[in-house]
């Protein structure tokens, strides 16, 4: 039986929805460095999304594959060409009006799952105005960035010689890992390039400078990530997820 929305017909939704654990996965067309595609953010939690769903008996909305500006600290920023992103008050909105659609249909526990890092606060902002909006107390919301779901000894087991932080993780080794895993037609190894974001401030400049981040774009080194620290990574987010949502909607 499929956990995607968009292949059901509405009468097969309808007979799920209110039972079920509707997530709205939620990525970004970024660049991820020579190596990996625009569609990483949307690929990854769209697939995450499916793996936790099936293990819920959950239904998973169709992903939206646009998030908020790319950051340099944390993205590389609006500088290259094919990052599209959306401005912080259409995504809001945009979110806000996909989970009332929800609600209407029936559903009352919902998991906005984050594939982007810059998305957070707005989704969070997204939750509020339509939790509000409702008016009801019964429907629920849970909200995470796959990167919050990891557990401590899985990433020091994939840096044993030091983590250099999630923001500085943009198109490195656990993208490149989990790509390497979802969809290894889609990373171009023998692109990847050992670099390292070292010129970012500790503050932010606007518009961005030249030269603070790298020309590839990611901004640490992705040449580790391979489809066996993949299967660790989803098998470690897999089991969290799960859990998240058994112990928020039992």
């Amino acid at each position: 039986m499929t956990v995607l929305m968009s292949e059901m017909t509405w009468v097969e939704y309808e007979k799920r929805v209110k039972d079920s654990v509707i997530f709205l996965p939620v990525g970004a067309t970024e660049q991820h460095g020579y190596h990996l595609p625009l569609g990483v953010d949307f690929y990854q939690i769209h697939e995450l999304s499916k793996l936790v769903a099936r293990e819920v008996n959950g239904i998973v909305a169709p992903a939206i594959p646009y998030g908020y500006k790319s950051q340099p600290h944390s993205g590389g920023g609006q500088i290259f060409p094919g990052t599209t992103s959306l401005s912080a008050q259409t995504l809001i909105l945009l979110v806000k009006d996909i989970l009332l659609e929800l609600v209407r249909h029936g559903a009352t526990r919902i998991a906005v799952m984050d594939g982007h890092y810059e998305n957070k606060m707005f989704l969070a902002e997204a939750i509020d105005l339509a939790l509000k909006e409702t008016g009801r107390s019964d429907i629920k919301v849970v909200k995470c960035c796959f990167t919050d779901m990891l557990d401590e000894e899985v990433v020091e087991e994939l840096f044993p010689n030091g983590f250099p932080g999630y923001d500085l993780e943009h198109a490195a080794l656990i993208e490149t890992a989990m790509m390497s895993y979802f969809y290894p037609n889609l990373v171009q190894r023998e692109k990847i390039v050992s670099e390292q974001a070292d010129n970012l401030p500790r503050y932010e400049v606007f518009p961005q400078p030249d030269g603070i981040v790298t020309k590839s774009g990611a901004l640490a080194d992705p040449t580790h990530g391979n489809a066996e620290g993949g299967k660790i990574i989803i098998e470690n987010l897999i089991k969290n997820y799960v859990q998240m949502i058994r112990t928020e909607f039992q």
